[in-house]
C-alpha cells in the first residue's frame, strides 16, 4: 500500500511549531529581552511619580547645606565648625535674653534628646546667643533646666555671619525661632518652626540614629 508524499510538508510544519521556535521568532524574543530593562529605565525616568504625604515632621534643607564657618567663631577651645563634626547637633540661635520662645524651643531639644536612650550620646544640643553675658534670669534657667546645654556666645558681627548660613527664607534667623539638625559632616539638614509639633523632632531623630551608622 502506497502513501502520499504530498502531505508531508503539513506534518513537518507542525513539527516545527510544536517543538523549538523559529530563527525569526527567536531574534523577536531576544530583542524584546535586551530591550525591555531600557523600555522600563526610560518609563521610570519620564515619569514623575510623587507620594502623597513625606515621613518626616521637619522641613529637609535641599541638598544638605555645609556650615563652612568663620575659624574666628569657637565653641571653648576649638573652633565651632570642628565642634559641629561627629555628631547630630540640635542648633537654636536666638537672643542672650532667652525669651519663652527660646525656652520652649531648648525644652523640645531636651526631649528629643533624651527619648534617644542609648543613641542619647550620638546626639547634642548647641544654643548660640548674640549679645551677653547671659542676663541673671537666663543663666538660673539654663543652670536648673539646661545643665547639659553647651553655649556659645556671640558678637553681633560675628553673629550676623554664623545667621547667613542658617537663612532659609526673608525671615531673621534670630526672629525665626526654629530648631536646626546638624548631620554629623557639618551639614545644615533640616529645621523645625516654632510651632512645629514637637514630637515630630523626636520621631525624626530617632528614625535618623536607626537608619544612619555615622555620628
Amino acid at each position: 500500500m502506497r502513501f502520499s508524499n504530498r502531505h508531508k510538508p503539513a506534518v513537518a510544519g507542525r513539527a516545527r511549531q510544536g517543538g523549538f521556535l523559529t530563527s525569526r521568532q527567536a531574534i523577536v524574543l531576544l530583542a524584546l529581552i535586551f530591550l525591555a530593562p531600557t523600555f522600563v529605565a526610560l518609563v521610570m525616568h519620564n515619569v514623575s511619580v510623587k507620594p502623597d504625604v513625606t515621613t518626616n515632621s521637619g522641613t529637609l534643607v535641599h541638598p544638605a547645606r555645609p556650615l563652612e564657618l568663620p575659624t574666628d567663631i569657637v565653641h571653648g577651645d576649638k573652633p565651632l565648625a570642628e565642634y559641629l563634626q561627629g555628631k547630630w547637633t540640635l542648633v537654636y540661635l536666638g537672643g542672650a535674653d532667652c525669651d519663652d520662645a527660646c525656652k520652649s524651643s531648648l525644652y523640645k531639644m531636651r526631649q528629643a534628646r533624651t527619648a534617644q536612650n542609648e543613641h542619647m550620646k550620638r546626639v547634642q544640643r548647641l544654643f548660640v546667643y548674640e549679645g551677653g553675658p547671659l542676663p541673671e534670669a537666663a543663666t538660673a534657667y539654663l543652670a536648673s533646666e539646661q545643665p547639659q546645654l553647651d553655649k556659645v556666645q556671640l558678637a553681633p558681627a560675628q553673629f550676623a555671619k554664623l545667621a547667613e548660613r542658617f537663612v532659609i527664607d526673608d525671615t531673621k534667623v534670630r526672629d525665626a525661632g526654629r530648631v536646626y539638625i546638624v548631620d554629623p559632616f557639618g551639614n545644615l539638614m533640616m529645621y523645625y518652626s516654632p510651632n512645629a509639633d514637637p514630637g515630630g523632632l523626636l520621631k525624626d531623630l530617632k528614625k535618623l540614629l536607626k537608619y544612619s551608622r555615622i555620628g
